[in-house]
């Protein structure tokens, strides 16, 4: 069942924002440092964010030498990263669409296409999957940075039959409903304070992309950084009971 998360965004819009670039934020201490290894070089390069929410990634891309494309399903996301582009002189594509339908691009043109912490409001990984070998180049290559599944499965059951044992519940019903985890960073209007989702597990993942032609190349399940329990102890010590982010890098 293809689920509304729109509204939900257009809600959230700079409390998700402040949320996910604040200095000891997951994204930024135990996400970035991986993705920038994966990427490598994006130098003249062209690049697609898909689900770029406030821009975050997208302006890292166009810092180091990328064309940028990048989507979003909320407008209001797309104007704060339209907003930070401008203030920081980056010519970068942003464009309202919905990741989760057909593309209104050409085949075989980006080098990189890069999606995180979005495809857990994707219902049908494999056409999302499709859709992306399509439009990158034959040498090009995917990050995909997704949700662990150990962290998904923690999500309540969106059905509203909520274990008060705390127990994750990894495999059986998909859709997940939580509370909204940046209420803290900002107003966020009643549509936005909590987050229907979908729990994809790890096989999931990997037989969609295989199914859509991708090779994985590379698998990440990054540790938070000695750092990282300096800056935020508390979320350093969850983040090492029940890991954040599997980051896939495959290619056609």
């Amino acid at each position: 069942m293809p689920i509304d998360v729109k509204k939900t965004w257009d809600a959230c819009g700079a409390a998700f924002d402040r949320f996910t670039s604040a200095e000891d934020s997951c994204s930024e201490n135990i996400e970035w440092p991986v993705v920038a290894g994966m990427i490598e070089t994006v130098e003249g390069q062209r690049a697609l964010d898909l689900g770029c929410g406030s821009g975050v990634y997208s302006l890292r891309f166009a810092e180091r030498g990328a064309e940028v494309t990048a989507l979003d399903l909320s407008s209001v996301m797309i104007s704060l990263a339209r907003e930070k582009a401008s203030e920081r002189r980056l010519k970068i594509d942003f464009q309202v669409a919905d990741i989760s339908r057909p593309l209104s691009l050409g085949d075989d043109q980006f080098d990189l296409v890069f999606t995180a912490t979005v495809l857990h409001y994707v219902e049908d990984l494999e056409s999302f999957f499709r859709e992306a070998a399509r439009v990158m180049k034959s040498h090009g290559r995917m990050i995909a940075s997704v949700l662990h599944p150990m962290s998904t499965a923690f999500f309540p059951v969106a059905d509203g039959v909520k274990s008060d044992t705390g127990q994750p519940v990894y495999l059986g019903s998909r859709l997940r409903k939580i509370e909204t985890p940046w209420l803290e960073f900002g107003e966020v209007s009643g549509e936005g304070r909590e987050i229907t989702s979908y729990h994809h597990t790890i096989d999931d993942y990997f037989n969609a992309m295989s199914r859509a032609g991708l090779r994985v190349a590379a698998l990440s399940e990054p540790h938070p950084s000695p750092e990282f329990a300096a800056k935020n102890p508390s979320r350093y010590e969850e983040a090492m009971r029940v890991p954040v982010y599997l980051i896939f890098k495959s290619v056609r």
